[in-house]
């Protein structure tokens, strides 16, 4: 049986491949984005010629999250170097927190201004939904994005909280050793 600093180095190994399969996954997604823009925008006449702000919010909304991906690895590779509650976690839990408030304002910023702002033919076309619903629909995909995000946020708050508070004792403990 593998000792825990063999474990805890193919977890983290595991973890890795994760993080790369990810980030392809999310440049697909990205590119695909740009790709339905524009087919939405060719094959309906009637949609506004705004399809690259969508594009780009959209580009801009997965890229917060592959931007967090690069703390993630960061701290990953402070459990590998069993350094973990050293105190330099912190920055990068921040940067996590950082990107994903980033992130919510990019989803609140396209909510809003697609209800009260302009509500674009290009999206209900998007979308399929006719004018009456548009709203209604734009809101409740918004909100949920934006209650994932807070959900999230929220969690990295707590474990922010924690890891201060295990930094503290660890730095406790080396005083009275």
């Amino acid at each position: 049986m593998p000792n825990s600093a063999a474990k805890r180095s193919m977890v983290i190994g595991v973890l890795r491949v994760l993080i790369v399969i990810i980030a392809i996954c999310c440049f697909g997604l990205q590119f695909s984005a740009i790709a339905a823009s524009a087919g939405v925008a060719s094959k309906y006449a009637d949609a506004d010629s705004m399809h690259w702000l969508y594009a780009v919010a959209a580009v801009l909304i997965v890229a917060c999250f592959e931007f967090a991906l690069v703390p993630l690895w960061r701290l990953l590779t402070l459990v590998e170097k069993r350094d973990v509650f050293s105190g330099k976690a912190m920055r990068w839990v921040n940067h996590i927190l950082v990107y994903a408030g980033i992130e919510g304002m990019l989803v609140l910023a396209v909510m809003v201004g697609q209800i009260w702002l302009s509500p674009s033919r290009f999206l209900m076309a998007a979308m399929g939904v006719d004018g009456q619903m548009f709203p209604y629909v734009v809101l409740a995909v918004g909100v949920a994005a934006l209650l994932l995000i807070a959900a999230f946020e929220l969690l990295m708050v707590v474990m922010r909280s924690l890891l201060m508070q295990a930094i503290e004792q660890r730095d406790e403990l080396a005083a009275v050793i």
